[in-house]
């Protein structure tokens, strides 16, 4: 018996698909799979093609297998995604629902680092018969979103009503459906690609949404998650925007650019499956810190802030999850700007990260009264307050400042060792990190020149608040 070549048919396959002759291609991905050499990917592209063929049967139960060969192989974020896809296209069928939901919570646990692509799932039935000539009008127009499904413009970081697209850049469609729906009368196509090199993947939010949570509790959660499709070219999120989503890539690759001090816009990161971004928005509330930019098309997954703060809600064993996340991706990188923390070496940095502690606070809360002894500072995780003390003259408060997420205060009792200087209250619900003396005094003793920068902001505070007293600006 003639040995079948996988990797030279997988490669003339993705020749065909690039060029947008499906049917050739189709024909060689349906040999991989009569072979039992199909892995997750394969049986995902076989999927797409058939979906594209008109033949949605085959394309739902290569969807199934694709699904359970991700889940056999540790890719959860990638499982996800496909289950989605598997929803949208059978809203109605109950059995197809329950089987997702189900197997998706009995499969799920932390990622294996394995190359990608892997072994083949067993094949459940037998393979779907070569697809017939595709008549003129065979092509399905995507479905409607549903009258409550978000558009693009809702879920994606606005550009701004002045910005512009970069001369060649795609502009943003105006919804879901029209990103997904090809030029009239022609078959939507993908790069063409000779050959797809193995990528390890692994995907790096699992441990932190989806541990400890049972059946129950990560169906839940996973009916939060939204799948979006989105073309390459599209700039998903920019620098300095509103932003409250984290996205988890599922497929494809974005990259991450940040401004320079000229303006001008520098790579710092291409992120692909497994890997998210949005975090430090998401986290506190405030702005996007860089641009992301899909360099192909993606699959993500999306869960806003007000999503999951209804299942930290119902569910806290989540929020430990959720601040260790907070704690590698956001708080590393502020102390890592900030003047006071900016010259310590990484590892200072990630040990004095593990003696925050999460404090919340109510609007209209005192965090610190002045003359109280000062033992702590923060670092405010999200929200807003304000700083006040009295005036000597009349005796009224005075407004000293208004501070929100990533600001620092309480560092001077706390180097001083004296009272609290001023009072600091709430202003909305805000969620406040704390670092107690003993460890500051350790690091601090260990690192003599933070203490002259924390020196150096101290007296610009004192400089700050005698203006403020005697009304000069």
């Amino acid at each position: 018996m003639t040995k079948i070549d996988i990797k030279a048919l997988k490669s003339e396959a993705e020749k065909f698909r690039g060029k947008g002759k499906l049917e050739k291609a189709i024909e060689l991905y349906e040999q991989i799979w009569d072979a039992k050499a199909a892995d997750a990917k394969t049986l995902q592209k076989m999927a797409e093609i058939y979906l594209k063929l008109g033949f949605k049967e085959e394309g739902v139960e290569a969807y199934r297998e694709a699904m359970k060969g991700y889940l056999d192989t540790g890719f959860l974020v990638q499982a996800i995604a496909v289950g989605k896809i598997l929803q949208e296209l059978m809203p109605d069928n109950k059995e197809i629902n329950q089987e997702v939901e189900e197997l998706l919570a009995k499969k799920r646990g932390p990622a294996i680092a394995v190359p990608y692509p892997v072994a083949p799932p067993a094949k459940a039935a037998a393979p779907p018969p070569p697809p017939k000539p595709v008549p003129e009008k065979a092509e399905t127009a995507p479905a409607k979103p549903e009258p409550d499904q978000k558009s693009k413009e809702e879920w994606m970081e606005p550009a701004g009503e002045e910005a512009e697209a970069p001369a060649g850049e795609k502009e943003m469609p105006k919804t879901e459906t029209e990103a997904l729906a090809p030029e009239p009368g022609a078959i939507a196509l993908e790069p063409e690609v000779s050959e797809e090199p193995e990528v390890e993947e692994k995907s790096s939010m699992d441990m932190t949404l989806f541990a400890g949570l049972d059946e129950k509790e990560f169906s839940e959660l996973y009916k939060k998650l939204r799948s979006v499709k989105i073309p390459g070219g599209i700039r998903l999120c920019r620098e300095d925007e509103e932003g409250n989503s984290i996205f988890i890539i599922a497929s494809g690759e974005v990259e991450v650019t940040k401004k320079d001090p000229e303006g001008n816009d520098r790579p710092v990161a291409r992120l692909g499956p497994g890997q998210f971004f949005g975090e430090f928005a998401y986290f506190t509330g405030g702005k996007r810190q860089a641009t992301v930019k899909a360099m192909t098309d993606l699959e993500l997954l999306e869960i806003s802030k007000d999503q999951m703060d209804e299942i930290v809600e119902k569910y806290p064993q989540v929020k430990e999850g959720m601040l260790n996340l907070y704690k590698e991706r956001v708080l590393d990188n502020l102390l890592a700007l900030s003047p006071l923390t900016a010259i310590l070496p990484p590892e200072d940095r990630r040990k004095l990260i593990e003696k925050f502690e999460l404090k919340e606070a109510e609007p209209g809360e005192t965090v610190v009264k002045e003359g109280d002894p000062g033992d702590s500072m923060f670092l405010i995780k999200s929200g807003k307050v304000e700083v006040t003390t009295i005036d000597p003259k009349d005796k009224r408060r005075l407004t000293l400042a208004r501070l929100g997420s990533g600001d620092f205060f309480g560092e001077v009792s706390l180097l001083k060792n004296k009272p609290r200087t001023a009072t600091i209250t709430a202003l909305t619900p805000s969620e406040l990190m704390i670092l107690k003396r003993a460890s500051f005094e350790t690091l601090s003793q260990n690192h003599p020149e933070m203490m002259a920068l924390i020196e150096q902001t101290i007296e610009k505070r004192v400089e700050a608040t005698i203006k403020k007293i005697m009304g000069e600006k």
